[in-house]
């Protein structure tokens, strides 16, 4: 699977991200307050230079790959998919999510990505199981991984500080036929 060229699924590609795919809307996405408020990126401001850095530290990345989500006939990615921690030994890893075009919310896109890079992951990777954690109030996420074929496996209690709070994590997975 040459995932240099896209991946594709109805109605949009993923593709891994290069540094010329950092752009403003990229940049602004990030540092919207809706857009990142489950995102551990909301701690700090997003700027060029940090947004290029992080995509390059992925491009470089031995265990992580950073994918773009286009819709079909844009220019530039609504979103990004994450999947990190890639362990071939293990054969998981954790995968991430956010659209930070408000713009191509309710498309279902994130499930869209979802799967697709599930699909390359446990096929193409030979992983067996993949993992994703989501705030107890971010249902949208919750959603677009229950959709996309992941299963709620459990809830780790005050991982996080969310809003001055501890708050609950819900732990999904994916798993590989081969694994049942």
């Amino acid at each position: 699977m040459n995932i240099e060229r896209g991946l594709f699924f109805d109605g949009g590609f993923i593709r891994p991200l290069g540094i010329e795919d950092v752009y403003d809307g990229y940049i602004v996405g990030l540092n919207d307050s809706v857009v990142n408020r489950y995102l551990e990126v909301r701690h700090e401001y997003q700027s060029e230079q940090s947004v290029a850095r992080f995509v390059e530290n992925n491009q470089k990345s031995a265990d992580a790959v950073l994918f773009g989500i286009w819709l079909k006939d844009q220019d530039h990615h609504c979103g990004t998919v994450r999947l990190h921690e890639i362990s071939l030994t293990e054969k998981s890893a954790y995968i991430g999510i956010c659209i930070f075009d408000k713009k191509s919310w309710g498309q279902g896109l994130g499930t869209k990505s979802i799967s697709t890079v599930t699909k390359w992951a446990l096929d193409g990777l030979g992983l067996l199981k993949i993992e994703a954690g989501a705030y107890a109030d971010n249902i949208a996420s919750q959603k677009a991984f229950l959709n996309a074929g992941y299963e709620w496996t459990h809830d780790i209690q005050g991982k996080y500080i969310f809003e001055s709070k501890p708050v609950t994590v819900k732990i999904f997975a994916a798993r590989s036929q081969s694994n049942l």
